[in-house]
């Protein structure tokens, strides 16, 4: 199984930054800068009987701006498009230690070990995780692994679309999912001298405009997707689910370790889906479809067809 290191895992996502001045500033595409905004949808109130969302956050279907329109950002954010999704649930915070014990003793699935010195505070004994960190992320864990557990739950990973409309917040094109700027009291993240120099429980940070706890910061977070730099050129309008095949899975969010610069809601990462990493996690979604009819979530090559297969709708035919 192949391993990621701390070291290559930073390389890989290490993104230049550009200082512009004078002229030089990012240029705005009018058709992506005011999409249509649309009113809140209110969850639907048989959600209250199903355990499976009673720790999510009900995410309206809209539109929204994904990719940067920043012309000095890394070029698989580019160009900006305008997605429509279905509406979804997303947990409200990263899958933690404690939630993903009662899946390893429910299952007998390989608890979470590496075996390298710097894995050591984070590696499991047996079916215990570290002591005291029971609320804290599950961490050195694979994509498969974060998959298992999340079909087990009755749910799947989110993708790489419906993870940044959430990240967003309901925030237009804005960098951050708190606005223009990210402060030391909205996530985990290294901030020089002032870095919180640690993973964190979940929860401990400042919520997003939908709710949801530590998108930005903390760690890293697998998405459904395949990555590939090039896909928002040719990604579809409506539930685009990424590309068929790959070599690296989507994450997202960035970690205590990154400088605020890979916090950015368009910032991309990825790893091998074997890759396991002390700065990697996860969290779970279910489109409001799967939760309604009861079903088992989309295995990966099926949930584009499932996505769009008669309950995508353009916001013309919605408003109809």
């Amino acid at each position: 199984m192949k391993i990621s290191t701390v070291c290559l895992f930073v390389a890989t996502l290490l993104v230049l930054a550009v200082i512009s001045c004078g002229d030089d500033r990012p240029r705005f595409n009018a058709d992506i800068e005011k999409p249509v905004h649309r009113s809140p949808s209110p969850a639907p109130s048989m959600a209250d009987a199903d355990p499976r969302t009673q720790d999510m956050v009900f995410i309206p279907a809209g539109e929204f701006v994904m990719g940067s329109i920043d012309k000095n950002v890394s070029e698989d954010e580019k160009p900006a498009h305008t997605v429509f999704i279905n509406s979804f649930y997303i947990d409200r915070h990263e899958v933690t230690n404690s939630q993903y014990q009662k899946f390893i003793r429910a299952t007998g699935h390989p608890a979470p070990c590496v075996d390298k010195p710097w894995a050591a505070p984070y590696n499991w004994h047996g079916t215990e995780y570290p002591e005291g960190k029971g609320d804290y992320p599950v961490v050195l864990v694979s994509w498969d692994d974060a998959q298992a557990y999340a079909r087990w739950a009755g749910k799947r990973l989110p993708t790489e679309a419906e993870w940044e409309k959430a990240m967003r917040g309901n925030l237009v094109s804005k960098p951050y999912p708190f606005g223009d700027r990210l402060e030391m009291s909205h996530a985990n993240f290294n901030k020089g001298f002032l870095r919180h120099n640690a993973l964190q429980p979940v929860e401990r940070f400042a919520p997003n405009g939908y709710g949801l706890y530590d998108m930005a910061g903390n760690v890293w977070e697998w998405c459904q997707d395949w990555y590939h730099e090039s896909y928002y050129t040719i990604s579809p309008s409506h539930n685009p689910a990424g590309p068929p095949e790959g070599v690296y899975r989507v994450l997202r969010g960035g970690a205590w370790v990154n400088d605020k610069e890979f916090l950015r809601c368009s910032q991309r990462g990825k790893n091998v889906p074997d890759g396991k990493s002390h700065i990697i996690g996860f969290r779970c979604a279910l489109s409001v479809e799967e939760q309604r009819l009861n079903q088992p979530p989309s295995t990966p090559s099926a949930l584009e067809k499932n996505l769009t297969a008669g309950t995508a709708h353009t916001p013309n035919e919605r408003s109809r």
